[in-house]
Order: structure tokens, then sequence, then C-alpha cells
């Protein structure tokens, strides 16, 4: 299995660097924001995600690395999802999408947003995302284009 970029502080800013003040945590400590997707036997479970609506996502292996880059965006700016990410990754997990998930992602580095985004700039700002984490697994997406 290959792997992008290993989760550092360093990543880490170039990473709040691409909402920048729409960040909603301070961007020094994006790179806490790691949860695990496996409990204390090993199984799957979205339990310890945090609660919130709208989120850049990046799926890590055991060892750190970038696997999947995602973006997800629930509920509206009055009445936010904010069970949103946990859904996501659920149903990463129900359709192992990709097929590599169940299998290999341990933890989820959220990048968490301010609410009332336009959905094409959290699109940008994914495919940014993407690039710079070389998610491996992420394989084809109508998101990622030719750089400019």
């Amino acid at each position: 299995m290959t792997a992008g970029w290993t989760l550092s502080a360093g990543l880490a800013a170039v990473i709040a660097a691409v909402p920048g003040s729409h960040l909603a945590v301070p961007a020094n400590a994006l790179a806490t924001c790691v949860y695990p997707l496996r409990d204390r036997h090993g199984a799957w479970t979205t339990h310890g995600l945090p609660l919130w609506p709208v989120a850049l996502y990046v799926a890590l292996d055991e060892q750190h690395r970038c696997l999947y880059t995602g973006a997800v965006q629930r509920g509206t700016t009055q009445r936010p999802d904010m069970n949103a990410i946990r859904h996501r990754t659920a149903e990463h997990y129900r359709g192992n999408e990709p097929p590599e998930a169940r299998a290999t992602w341990h933890y989820l580095w959220v990048i968490p947003l301010n609410h009332g985004l336009p959905r094409t700039d959290l699109e940008e700002w994914e495919t940014q995302v993407r690039r710079r984490t070389a998610s491996a697994q992420t394989r084809r997406s109508r998101l990622l284009r030719p750089a400019a």
C-alpha cells in the first residue's frame, strides 16, 4: 500500500492556510485534531469523532500517513447537522469506499470549518488539501483537476 505525506506540524500549518480565516480552530491547534477510528479492541468506531457540520478530513493509517481526503457539509446555517463527520465516516465504512478504508483507516484528521461556507469554496479547498497531502486512496474525483 502506498500512502501520502505523514501528518506533522509543518503539514498542518500548510493545510491550515488553505481555508485560512474559515478554519474553526486556531491554526496552531490543527495538528491535534486527530481522532481514532478504532476502539481499544480494534473495531471501527465513529464515537470519538467531533460533532461538527462542515469539515475537510484526511484518513490516516497507523503511522499517521495520509490516505484519503474528503469534505463534508450537512445541514444549513440555521440547522447544522452536528453529526455530519460521524455520519460521513460511517458511510465510508459501510460502503468500504475506498475499498481499502476498513482495513487501513485508523485515524481521522478533522479540519473543522465555520458554518455557512459556499459549497464551491469547500470543494476548491478539498482539492487543495488532496494535493498537499498526496492522499493515495483518493483515486478519481470530479474535484481533482489539473493544476493551474
